[in-house]
This record gives C-alpha cells, sequence and structure tokens, in this order.
C-alpha cells in the first residue's frame, strides 16, 4: 500500500509536531535507566545499611514508574506527563528526606574519630579539628545535594507537566490514523 502525498505530508506535519512528546519520552527513559543504575549501585554497596537499603529501593520504584511513563508517553497516553511529574516529585521527597538524615548525621551522629577523641590529651586534640571540618563538609555537602535535588526535581516536574498540554493539542489537531500507526508502532 503506497501513501498518497497528502497523507505523506500529513504524516510528516505530525512528526515535527510531535518533537516534543518524543523529547519527553526520550528524557524519561534516559532518567528511568540512571536511576536503575543508581538504585542497583545503593543496593549492591548498602546490602548492610537500612538506610541505603531503603533509599534503593526507592530509587528502583521510581525508576520503574519513570521508565513506564516514558513507554506511555510514545503510546501518546494524555495522562504519562502528570504520572512523570509526579514521580519526578517523589524523587525530589525521596532524596530531600535522605540528604535531610545526612545532614542531621553529620550533626548530630556519632563521628568516625569517636574512639580517637575519646582517648582525650593529644591524639584528641590533633583529631578535634578534623572531626569538626568532616562534620561541616559533609553537612555542607547533604544541604547542597538537597537544594540541587529540589530544583533539578522541580523543574523536571514542570517539564513533563507542561507536556501534557502538548499531547492533549496534538491529539486533537492530528488525524486518528496517524495516532493509531504511532501507538501500533510504539507498543
Amino acid at each position: 500500500m503506497t501513501l498518497a502525498p497528502e497523507q505523506l505530508e500529513a504524516l510528516a506535519h505530525a512528526r515535527r509536531q510531535g518533537r516534543k512528546i518524543t523529547r519527553a519520552a526520550n528524557v524519561a527513559t534516559f532518567s528511568g535507566w540512571s536511576m536503575a543504575f543508581f538504585a542497583f549501585i545503593t543496593l549492591v554497596s548498602g546490602l548492610f545499611s537500612l538506610v541505603a537499603l531503603l533509599l534503593g529501593i526507592g530509587l528502583t520504584v521510581v525508576a520503574c514508574i519513570e521508565l513506564r511513563g516514558a513507554k506511555r508517553m510514545r503510546l501518546l497516553d494524555d495522562t504519562a506527563p502528570r504520572m512523570l511529574g509526579f514521580n519526578q516529585i517523589g524523587l525530589g521527597v525521596l532524596v530531600i528526606v535522605y540528604c535531610s538524615w545526612g545532614v542531621w548525621q553529620a550533626v548530630f551522629g556519632p563521628s568516625p574519630y569517636e574512639s580517637y577523641l575519646a582517648q582525650g590529651g593529644k591524639v584528641a586534640d590533633l583529631i578535634e579539628p578534623i572531626d569538626n571540618l568532616n562534620r561541616a563538609v559533609m553537612s555542607i555537602f547533604y544541604a547542597g545535594l538537597l537544594v540541587l535535588s529540589a530544583i533539578a526535581q522541580g523543574c523536571t516536574a514542570v517539564y513533563y507537566f507542561s507536556r501534557r498540554r502538548l499531547m492533549v493539542k496534538y491529539l486533537q489537531e492530528t488525524p486518528d490514523w496517524i495516532v493509531q500507526t504511532i501507538q501500533t508502532v510504539a507498543a
């Protein structure tokens, strides 16, 4: 079966109009596989840490939702952008909780130099500034990561939410036969 020139032009026009939707699906796919990688690393490296185990499980859930959302974007499901936006908010909350825990641990948790500090004397006097520096650096690191994550996940969520309007418009303006073709190819 050969398509008529008008159909080929309609198909080319639909492809151009759908680039932002395709790009969002690609962003979600990259994000999902990146999170899956970090979830794996977190789970493997944190086998003996409850915090790392919980973080790894959370990242795994977020990665699965992100990959499912990418597939739904490719299928032109207009609920996918909302799902992906809320998934990013969930990721942001997960990272914020983890970073808050890191800041709390750095400030109030046990020191890795506790045994040296407990000895007292000159060793403790030499180690104390290192301990204070370690606590300050870790606090700043986790606080910075918290702020950056809140910004990154917030912006990504807004990006995904804004794709819904584009998808609805695309579905309204694109001929049904093209939408069905895209959905068949994506499935």
